[in-house]
């Protein structure tokens, strides 16, 4: 009775497993970004002059498939962001602040499955993220304030491949970054990123 009862656990267990792996998966992800910091309030008489510069992530993924073509795809990887703005007040020379952010990203977003191609399919994904802060410098430390959290929407499309998977999608800012008590000047900000994943197990 008692082997019974444990050639069955293991058969449950085995089936369980089998399931699992054919729902989920777990990755590994890399890439580089780049970040332009929009300010939605410009005093008058002033321009501005916002730049993007270069950063990478690296972090993992996972994927849970609700259907043949949709799965939840929940996501968490360290980001370095830069990014600068140069602020021209009229008859004077421009000022340029340096802007870095080290922050743990959250993505929760939802992948389609656009076409099969037996050998590589292609998808779409699209989600929010919360963007929680890990460290900031600025060239100008009164600036230094910056929210502990903020939100963006990721949108974008990619290819996979064997274990494979590389993408590209495009972030907006959805909440002002900045905590500044001074000065409310609706600072966002948009980001380009472009990743490529490792899948490690399942699906």
């Amino acid at each position: 009775m008692k082997k019974t009862l444990l050639f069955l656990a293991l058969i449950t267990i085995a089936f369980g497993s089998t399931t699992a792996q054919d729902r989920i998966a777990i990755g590994l992800k890399a890439g580089f970004n780049s970040t332009k910091i929009k300010l939605n309030d410009v005093p008058d008489g002033v321009q501005i002059k916002n730049e993007a510069n270069s950063g990478f992530l690296i972090g993992a993924y996972g994927k849970l498939r609700l259907t043949e073509a949709f799965s939840i795809q929940p996501e968490l990887y360290y980001a370095k962001k830069t990014s600068n703005i140069s602020a021209i007040p009229e008859n004077e020379l421009p000022e340029t602040t340096d802007y870095t952010f080290h922050t743990w990203d959250v993505p929760i977003l939802a992948n389609l499955q656009l076409i099969d191609l037996k050998a590589v399919k292609i998808y779409g994904v699209a989600g929010p993220v919360a963007s929680f802060i890990a460290d900031t410098k600025t060239d100008i430390p009164e600036w230094n304030e910056f929210k502990n959290t903020n939100w963006t929407f990721q949108a974008g499309g990619g290819i996979e491949f064997w274990r494979l998977t590389a993408d590209v999608r495009y972030e907006w800012g959805l909440s002002d970054i900045s905590d500044l008590a001074s000065a409310n000047i609706g600072q966002k900000t948009d980001v380009l990123t472009f990743s490529l994943g490792f899948k490690l197990i399942g699906l």
